[in-house]
C-alpha cells in the first residue's frame, strides 16, 4: 500500500474574506449545525487555540476525543484523533483569494503504527471531503 491510502487533500472556495471564514470555522457551535442529525454534540473544553481538547459525539457512539495540535491564527488548523495505534490529522487551512473570496483546504493524513488498518474509513472520508467542504462554504456564505 502506498501513501495516497493514506493522505488526501480536497479544497472549496467561498465568497468571505479568510477573517470571517476563519471566525465562524473556529466556532464549534457551527460544526453542529453543518452537520445536523450526523453529531449529537461537539464540545471544545477552553478557547480554539493550540492544546485544546474537544469531543465529538455521534448517535449511538461514544464521544470522540481530539486535540487541535498546531495552529497558527486565521491560517490553518490542525486537529488530531487519537485511533488505535493510528492518529488522523485534519488540517484546515485558509488562504485569501481576490474579491473577498476564501480558499479552504482540508488535507486528512493518517499515521502510526496502525494506520493501514483504517483505510477503508479514510477512503469513505475521502469520498464526502468534497461535500462536507462545499456545506461549510455555504454556511460560511450564508451569514458573511
Amino acid at each position: 500500500m502506498d501513501n495516497t491510502d493514506l493522505q488526501f487533500k480536497h479544497s472549496a472556495s467561498c465568497k468571505a474574506n479568510s477573517a470571517f471564514a476563519w471566525s465562524f470555522w473556529t466556532d464549534v457551535s457551527n460544526w453542529e449545525k453543518i452537520e445536523g442529525d450526523t453529531v449529537e454534540w461537539i464540545r471544545l473544553e477552553g478557547d480554539f487555540q493550540k492544546g485544546t481538547k474537544g469531543m465529538t459525539k455521534t448517535p449511538g457512539q461514544e464521544p470522540q476525543h481530539w486535540t487541535i495540535t498546531d495552529l497558527v491564527a486565521d491560517e490553518y488548523a490542525t486537529i488530531d484523533i487519537e485511533l488505535s495505534g493510528a492518529i488522523l490529522h485534519n488540517t484546515m487551512r485558509f488562504k485569501s483569494l481576490a474579491d473577498d473570496h476564501t480558499l479552504i483546504t482540508q488535507t486528512m493524513q493518517l499515521s502510526g503504527p496502525e494506520a493501514t488498518e483504517f483505510v477503508e474509513g479514510m477512503n469513505m472520508l475521502k469520498r464526502s471531503a468534497p461535500a462536507g467542504l462545499a456545506k461549510l462554504a455555504k454556511a460560511i456564505e450564508e451569514v458573511a
